[in-house]
């Protein structure tokens, strides 16, 4: 190892702060400065924002377990383009009704958005359609011991 100070070469060497810079030194150069202490181990402070939002997610559900749930229609973007001109109002129009910006509706026509459920409850309410609808989750294989669905596990669910 090498002095940090004098540059000898050393098989020993003293952490020491030398004019507040801690330095890695031979026995000599070591009266010339303090010998660094060890720093007390930190506190355990505030957690870290990824820690306190995953102790907030829910708790993992059963993949076994088939539901229904709402999700945004394929075609979103098409059903509110025609219910938009079968009202006869212009994309300028229907942004002012439902308090949007025209580019945010320009976009959500063209399907370069995905609405959130704020806007879509404006849409639907505005508009008079249903742009979610309700998806099955098909639960993954018990008994087979593969996650792929097969034939046998679609007629029991039918059942």
């Amino acid at each position: 190892m090498i002095c940090e100070l004098c540059g000898k070469n050393v098989t020993f060497s003293k952490k020491v702060t030398i004019e507040g810079v801690p330095l890695e030194v031979c026995a000599e150069c070591a009266k010339f400065g303090i010998e660094a202490k060890k720093a007390p181990p930190k506190e355990a402070g505030p957690k870290p924002v990824i820690a306190q939002r995953l102790e907030v997610r829910e708790k993992p559900r059963d993949i076994y377990e088939g539901s229904e749930k709402e999700e945004l229609a394929d075609d979103y973007a098409a059903r509110i383009r025609n219910a938009r001109s079968e009202h006869g109002m212009t994309q300028k129009e229907l942004a002012m009704k439902i308090n949007e910006r025209v580019t945010v509706l320009s976009k959500v026509e063209t399907g370069d958005m995905r609405p959130d459920d704020k806007l879509v409850a404006k849409l639907e309410k505005e508009l008079g359609i249903k742009l979610k609808e309700k998806v099955m989750e098909i639960p993954a294989s018990k008994g087979t011991g593969t996650s792929a669905l097969t034939l046998a596990d679609l007629i029991r669910m039918q059942k």
